[in-house]
């Protein structure tokens, strides 16, 4: 249960880095006079896209490590972890194929939150190591 607890937490975390991304990225869109309802929507879904791909990511390489320590098998683990990698990316490649073809949203609304994600991750683990080191030198 320790597992999927910090992996929900993980989650969390980049879940409100990467709101505040999207945030000023609307913001940005709202300053150039470019806001618009497609905007929105594709934020919103790049948001749940980013977010669905790196807990399917967490799930993934958590259970491929546990199944790696229990039958001691790492490049099975390995294997899985890739597998799972090119998965996910065809997986977001049609729906994204289908959300720009369909005209639903900004196609570049869309997309940014997913790169955004990297950029919410990197303001995580830094705060993160920063929030152990403070602790370790009290």
């Amino acid at each position: 249960m320790q597992k999927y607890k910090d992996i929900f937490g993980q989650v969390g975390r980049l879940a409100v880095a990467l709101l505040v991304c999207v945030a000023v990225m609307l913001a940005i869109y709202g300053l150039l006079g470019a806001f618009t309802q497609k905007v929105l929507l594709g934020a919103v879904l790049g948001f749940l896209l980013a977010m669905g791909n790196f807990v399917s990511l967490s799930i993934t390489v958590s259970n491929a490590l546990d199944r790696a320590a229990r039958d001691n098998d790492p490049q099975r683990a390995q294997l899985s972890i890739q597998s799972s990698s090119v998965i996910r990316l065809l997986v977001l490649a049609v729906i994204y194929i289908v959300l720009f073809r369909a005209k639903v949203c900004d196609p570049v609304a869309a997309l940014l939150p997913l790169l955004l994600a990297q950029v919410a991750l990197k303001l995580v683990e830094f705060f993160r190591k920063d929030d152990k080191g403070g602790d370790a030198a009290v």
